[in-house]
Order: structure tokens, then C-alpha cells, then sequence
């Protein structure tokens, strides 16, 4: 028992150490064993190799080749600007959720998922924002003075319970893009949740669950904790590659929109006085025309005047003759 209790620990250590993901690491992980083959679901036969003293064995090459299709959709999707949720509220998943979705900067729940987290965001906001204020109030010595011993323990438990539930969402602004979940049947609300509002879903799928409903499948076994552990660190590893992606992206677009500034500011105030330049001529040019109509108008009346009233003097002189 001595050598197995801190197997787990050491094994994960070796396993975040070495970021390569092989079949070899998802072996030494035990990703490749399921449940019961009483309790399998018919929908896994395909990821099912074989079984084992009544328990269904993984096939790990379709695993490992569609955790890597997971990862780099969650790499892709980091690197876009986008977020990730993890999921995983079981005794077992939850030190790794809390410790990784901490370290590649990402949102996680790893108490219990409350319902409408997602579909009812708006109202779990307004519960963060409490939390926040709570928490500020605590923590601030100052504040916590002016208010009773009794309102103080009140509050305090008060803080607890949001801890619990929301600390892992408190900087999490607008919904998520993209779910990161292990164990489908335990977070089913979370699955029900995230497919009516078309959120992409990356799970880990054992042998007595459903992928329906799932976009990114990965067949293995959701109950170990070193398998748990390996999950979650490449998930967090994608998610920080992305990141880096996206940062690096925006430093050469700012690098370029700085090189560019200085051109766009000598060539706006040149455009500018040359359309000036350009639009003036024509308005005194149609200005001219219209002064120089009046004229035209002028020797009209003045040329087709004279003669039309000659001819009506000449014929008024000859009646008077």
C-alpha cells in the first residue's frame, strides 16, 4: 500500500513532465480500461476492443486519435481569443479540473454544477457580482470591523457557499466557447445545457455512457485519477499553446497597425487639401455658369426685344400714318 498511495501523484508528475501524448502514456494512464461489460452502453461497441475478466477494454488507437482531434480544436479555439470550460465535479476529477483550468488561465466548476449556469446566465452574473461584493467586504478588515460579529459570520458562510459554485466562473464574463467535461452522465445538465445553446462539446466518454450529443469524442476511462490528471493536463496544454498563438498574433498586428500609423497621418490631411482643391473649381465653374446665363438671358431679351417691338412700332407708325 505504501508504494500505491502516492502512485497517482508521482505518476501525474511524470505524466505533465512529458507533454508527448502516445500510446504508451495513455496505457501507463489506464485510459484503456472501461466499466463492467454488464454496464456498458451499446453505443461505445465501436470504441470497445475487447474485454478482460468481465470488464471492456478501450481501443487506444482510436482514442489516442481523437484526443489529438481534440486538442487541436481546443488549440484552435484558444487561439482565436476563445475560452474553455472545464467541467468535472466527481470527488476524483475535481482537484485536476480546479488545478489545470487554473493554470492555462481558463474557467472551470468542480463542486456542482447549478442549473442554468449557462441557459440562465444573466441571473448566475448577478450572483457572481454578490459573491464579489461578499468577498470584498470580508476580506477588507476595515469594513468587516463596522459590521456585527453575527453579520460577519453570516456573511462569511455566505462566501463559502458562492466559493464553492462560482469561484471558478467569477472572471467569466460571457458564455464559454467551447466545453472541456469528463464523465458525460455526471454532468448530463451541463451536456443538456451547452447542446441548446450550441456550445461545442469535448469529452472524455467511458464504456457505460452515451457519446450522443458529444462533438469531440474521447473513449476512456473517467474514473481513474491518473488518467484524469493526463486528460486535463493536454487539455491545458492546448489551451495555453492557443493563447500564446493569439497573443503573438496580436503583437504583429499592433506592430503593424503602429508602422502604418504614422503614413495613414501624412496622407489624410494631403488627401483632404487635394479634394478641397479639386471640388472648388468646378463650384465656381458652375458659379460662372449661371452669372455668365444672365448675361446670355440679358442678350436674348435685349436681341429678340428689339426686334419683336420694331416691328410692332413699325406697324404702329404705319397705322398712324
Amino acid at each position: 500500500m505504501s508504494e500505491t498511495t502516492p502512485g497517482p501523484q508521482a505518476g501525474a508528475a511524470a505524466l505533465i513532465d512529458d507533454r508527448s501524448l502516445t500510446l504508451r502514456s495513455l496505457l501507463e494512464a489506464g485510459v484503456h480500461f472501461g466499466h463492467q461489460t454488464r454496464r456498458w452502453n451499446p453505443r461505445m461497441k465501436e470504441y470497445i476492443y475487447g474485454e478482460r475478466q468481465g470488464i471492456h477494454i478501450l481501443d487506444l488507437d482510436q482514442t489516442l486519435a481523437q484526443f489529438e482531434e481534440s486538442l487541436e480544436f481546443l488549440r484552435d479555439t484558444a487561439a482565436a481569443g476563445g475560452k474553455v470550460l472545464f467541467v468535472g465535479t466527481k470527488r476524483q476529477a475535481a482537484p485536476s479540473i480546479q488545478l489545470e483550468a487554473q493554470r492555462s488561465g481558463q474557467y472551470y466548476v468542480n463542486n456542482r454544477w447549478l442549473g442554468g449556469m449557462l441557459t440562465n446566465f444573466r441571473t448566475v452574473k448577478k450572483s457572481v457580482e454578490r459573491f464579489k461584493e461578499l468577498k470584498a467586504i470580508v476580506e477588507d478588515e476595515a469594513k468587516a470591523a463596522e459590521i456585527s460579529k453575527r453579520d460577519r459570520a453570516h456573511m462569511q458562510r455566505e462566501v463559502e457557499k458562492y466559493r464553492r459554485s462560482l469561484e471558478g466562473i467569477q472572471e467569466m464574463s460571457r458564455l464559454p466557447d467551447a466545453l472541456f467535461v469528463i464523465d458525460v452522465s455526471v454532468e448530463h445538465i451541463a451536456i443538456s445545457e451547452s447542446r441548446r445553446l450550441g456550445i461545442p462539446i469535448v469529452a472524455v466518454v467511458d464504456t457505460n455512457c452515451s457519446p450522443e450529443g458529444i462533438d469531440f469524442v474521447i473513449p476512456g476511462n473517467d474514473d481513474a485519477i491518473r488518467a484524469i490528471q493526463l486528460y486535463c493536463a493536454r487539455v491545458a496544454d492546448a489551451c495555453l499553446e492557443g493563447a500564446r498563438i493569439h497573443q503573438e498574433r496580436l503583437q504583429a498586428e499592433g506592430s503593424q497597425e503602429v508602422g502604418r500609423g504614422p503614413e495613414r497621418e501624412v496622407a489624410a490631411p494631403s488627401t483632404g487639401r487635394v479634394v478641397v482643391e479639386i471640388k472648388h473649381p468646378p463650384r465656381r465653374g458652375r458659379g460662372g455658369t449661371h452669372s455668365a446665363g444672365g448675361p446670355r438671358g440679358g442678350r436674348g431679351r435685349a436681341g429678340g426685344g428689339e426686334p419683336a417691338g420694331s416691328p410692332e412700332d413699325a406697324g404702329d407708325g404705319a397705322g398712324t400714318a
